[in-house]
């Protein structure tokens, strides 16, 4: 966004405090607001909003660490990691495994770890990738919060089938309020898919101050209902920020001290953080929780284990089965995991839109379990075989193959060409 553009913007909000302008809508330039309309627009008055568009990082996808601020801290101990098979006693041969690592280095990738029976088979790090460093999960980070919703089930602070409207209480008496918390979960609570409009656009851009405004529970709230609920699949942006909502009210704690207290702490992960929306606000969990490639492997097992961790249960019990369960709204989708059945070339975020997943064949497995987000960061689980995979790439990289990395290991691993 030019200065010249934000110049603009901050003019148009200086009419916040005069009286109404009565000009028609379309006598103002191209670019500017009706007045009266940002009269009613959180971004205009809101100082985080504005440091973060004047301090907007070169690449809006992998910001620089400064722009994380502030920080949301999910504490942690930091205990030893998983165990490393010792050499001439991986699942695999060396050579095998470093052709894994070969393919995976060549499609921008920085991290890649690979546990099979409890041991780590394989751990390599390319770029700007540290075993310990935090790194951007991005849409993985969406799998966290419906983790969470494990907790506040098993402690009966709700109920899957509950309006959100018994926690959401500004939505009471608005028909958003008959969404179930299970639809909200489930990304098929019929709320609106915003444009994208791009930083250029701030008035009615809903993404970008979800994003970036300092009160994300108002710009979350500013999304409509467009479809019945369950109706629909929908990766929407608000939905789990809404889901986050319900289980703070429900169970009267912050997201990241629940994450830190209930689970965090018991499987030895490093502090890890959200991105709070202002100075001691409310935590950002619909994008971009960080964390070490070694605990977003922690986090992969603990999935791949059905929430066990060093034989103790740390995840409800059932809990990740009914993660995987696939929803009536899409079969590929339960609540916060992607299933790798039934098998389709290009996996889609939206329905009726093209896919952006490419999957050249079937997975191998029956039960592939998937946590993603951008540039193809995935956490693949195959709990049949005892596997996890996790992947950390900077791009959505032309020649990936979603499937590629859990079949050539099973390949491998059954004596298969």
């Amino acid at each position: 966004m030019t200065m010249s553009n934000i110049y603009r913007a901050v003019c148009a909000s200086l009419v916040l405090s005069a009286a109404p302008v009565t000009a028609a809508e379309d006598t103002f330039p191209p670019g500017i607001a009706d007045p009266n309309m940002v009269r009613d627009d959180p971004t205009y008055s809101d100082p985080v909003f504005w440091w973060r568009m004047t301090s907007t990082p070169d690449n809006v996808f992998e910001p620089d660490p400064y722009f994380y601020w502030p920080d949301a801290v999910i504490e942690g101990p930091v205990g030893p990691f998983l165990p490393t098979a010792k050499p001439g006693e991986t699942s695999l041969p060396a050579g095998t495994l470093d052709a894994l690592a070969d393919w995976a280095e060549a499609r921008d990738t920085y991290a890649l770890i690979i546990v099979h029976k409890g041991k780590v088979q394989l751990e390599r790090y390319w770029q700007q990738g540290k075993p310990d460093a935090l790194t951007n999960g991005r849409a993985i980070t969406r799998s966290v919060t419906p983790m969470v919703l494990g907790f506040a089930v098993a402690d009966g602070a709700l109920s899957l089938d509950d309006p959100i409207g018994e926690y959401i209480t500004e939505w009471q008496d608005d028909p958003r309020g008959a969404i179930k918390v299970r639809q909200l979960a489930q990304n098929a609570s019929g709320l609106e898919v915003a444009p994208s409009l791009g930083l250029e656009q701030i008035h009615g851009n809903k993404d970008l101050c979800l994003v970036y405004c300092g009160d994300v529970v108002r710009a979350a709230l500013a999304y409509d209902k467009t479809s019945e609920p369950g109706s629909r699949f929908e990766v929407a942006q608000e939905n789990m920020q809404l889901l986050a909502l319900v289980i703070e009210r429900a169970m009267r704690q912050p997201i990241q001290k629940i994450l830190s207290e209930r689970v965090w702490r018991k499987i030895g992960a490093a502090d890890a953080t959200f991105q709070f929306d202002r100075p001691g606000g409310v935590a950002r969990v619909m994008c971009c929780m960080r964390a070490t490639p070694r605990d977003w492997a922690r986090f992969g097992a603990l999935i791949l284990n059905r929430g066990i961790w060093n034989g103790e249960q740390v995840l409800p019990e059932g809990w990740v089965d009914t993660m995987a369960t696939p929803s009536s709204a899409n079969p590929r989708f339960g609540i916060g995991l992607w299933l790798g059945t039934p098998y389709v070339a290009m996996r889609t975020y939206f329905e009726g839109d093209p896919g952006v997943i490419p999957h050249s064949e079937p997975f191998l497995a029956d039960d592939v379990r998937m946590m993603e987000g951008g540039g193809f960061r995935v956490v693949f689980t195959v709990p049949s075989e005892d596997l996890m995979i996790l992947r950390l790439g900077n791009s959505q990289h032309p020649d990936w193959d979603h499937a590629y990395l859990v079949n050539a290991y099973l390949q491998a691993l059954r004596g298969e060409n």
